[in-house]
């Protein structure tokens, strides 16, 4: 067996095919690593000048009424993950800042893709487009005539003439393709890694990460591999097995994916922003299915007050009405926001559940699924951070309208300024943690189960096809 990987793998390494391949390949990919890096390491100075700036105008904010002062709001950035240079993922899609402000939780803004000019909204290279669409078509140019060519050069006949096992002969093969796609993997992975840490060694997480990411990757490329010696051994040429493996490969990555996204659209179609805010707005109003409408609830919440404190009117209250009206209306529209987006997250989990069942045809799509998650750029990464940050968004809202019901009485005027920069400050800055890599793997295990069904059964079709080892 050792000794047919050698064979094999001098075999690769001295064809031509494979040193053109190899280096276009490579070349692209640190073209894409490199410029991915410079990218992504923009896009992080600019977050944190941003990030200071805002702190630095909400701190010096000079006395107003507090009310005022909340609603000059924060912004909350999502730190990129290190991986995200390979593989971007919904990045550009789903906004990297999210305002934070009172009353309302607002969707994530400034979302690269509409930034992109129009020679790129067609799909912007990254190094994981490379990985899932251009390794396979390296592994199918060094695998499509691997057990043909030698059927139709007579080298086959000798070597089962000499007694030599047609599962040895595969599994070497086998063996020698995913070393070859290994080593590649290795630099995108670690050149990917180096690039982000800029110079620096990566966080132990983000590491762990991008093992796993490879291992993904390879176990993705070991099922192209089996396919196309499987198929090598199938076909009687090697013309008609080029012709068969490109034809899955242009299935596989882009005819399925398309369909499914397609599919997943129409079967889950998600709500357009003007009813999906006008829901919330009527929900709010109105009231949720047997709750009062907002005018009757605002009665109640004055009457129950009354009733406690023991009071004929609000003015004689010790402490600020308006703002613990305020706290009361906030409490019931973040209820209502918060069924509503959950819905929304709902519908989005839904898509990629069809998306999922999609990747049963296609192991592209599997591997596109868990190399976002892995990465941290998919949408239970996202969900992460926007419910930390609407988590945060409550927490200075509540603080700030506690402080004024504690520093007035009655009812008190909006246009009263009562508050200083010493309220301003006293609110800590937003501060993230990304989850670690057991979220990533909780989120990943169904497509990590599909690509490594795909695997079983492109093992079972190259086991399969020893019977058609004959010389």
């Amino acid at each position: 067996m050792l000794a047919i990987v050698r064979k094999e793998w001098r075999a690769i390494v001295r064809d031509g095919r494979f040193a053109v391949l190899a280096l276009s390949l490579g070349l692209l990919l640190a073209g894409l690593l490199a410029a991915s890096a410079q990218q992504h390491q923009r896009l992080a100075e600019e977050k944190a000048e941003v990030a200071a700036l805002v702190r630095e105008q909400w701190d010096d904010q000079g006395d107003k009424h507090p009310h005022r002062g909340a609603h000059f709001g924060l912004y909350a950035l999502r730190p990129d993950s290190p991986l995200a240079g390979i593989d971007p993922g919904l990045d550009p899609y789903l906004g990297q800042a999210l305002w934070l402000e009172p009353h309302r939780r607002n969707m994530t803004r400034f979302r690269p893709a509409a930034d992109e000019p129009p020679s790129v909204r067609f799909g912007q290279p990254t190094p994981a487009f490379a990985l899932v669409v251009l390794l396979p078509l390296l592994i199918i140019a060094l695998a499509f005539h691997a057990v043909s060519q030698e059927r139709e050069s007579g080298t086959l006949r000798m070597l089962h003439s000499a007694g030599l096992r047609g599962g040895s002969l595969l599994v070497g093969k086998l063996v020698a393709l995913l070393a070859v796609v290994a080593l590649v993997l290795l630099l995108a992975v670690g050149g990917g890694l180096g690039l982000a840490a800029a110079g620096t060694l990566p966080p132990a997480d983000a590491l762990w990460r991008g093992l796993l990411l490879a291992l993904a990757y390879l176990l993705y490329c070991g099922v192209f591999a089996a396919l196309a010696l499987a198929v090598s051994a199938w076909t009687r040429t090697s013309r008609l097995s080029l012709f068969v493996l490109l034809g899955l490969w242009v299935a596989f990555v882009f005819a399925v994916p398309r369909l499914g996204a397609a599919a997943a659209q129409r079967a889950v179609p998600l709500p357009t922003a003007e009813r999906f805010w006008g829901d919330i707005h009527r929900d709010y109003t109105q009231g949720l299915p047997g709750d009062a409408d907002l005018a009757t609830r605002g009665k109640a919440f004055e009457a129950e007050l009354l009733r406690r404190h023991q009071a004929q009117r609000l003015e004689d209250l010790p402490f600020g009405v308006a703002a613990a009206r305020r706290l009361a209306r906030d409490a019931y529209a973040d209820r209502v926001h918060a069924l509503h987006f959950d819905a929304l997250w709902q519908r989005q989990h839904r898509q990629e559940q069809w998306l999922r069942a999609t990747a049963l045809l296609s192991p592209a799509v599997a591997m596109r699924a868990i190399s976002m998650k892995m990465a941290g750029t998919d949408l239970a990464h996202q969900r992460h951070f926007e419910e930390a940050a609407e988590g945060y968004r409550r927490q200075v809202n509540t603080r700030i309208d506690q402080w004024d019901v504690d520093n007035t009485r009655g009812i008190t005027s909006f246009d009263d300024r009562y508050a200083n920069n010493d309220l301003w400050r006293s609110v800590e800055a937003f501060r993230y943690a990304p989850p670690r890599v057991g979220f990533a793997l909780r989120a990943a295990w169904p497509d990590l189960l599909v690509l490594l069904a795909w695997a079983l059964a492109s093992a079972g079709l190259l086991r399969a096809s020893l019977r058609k080892l004959d010389p």
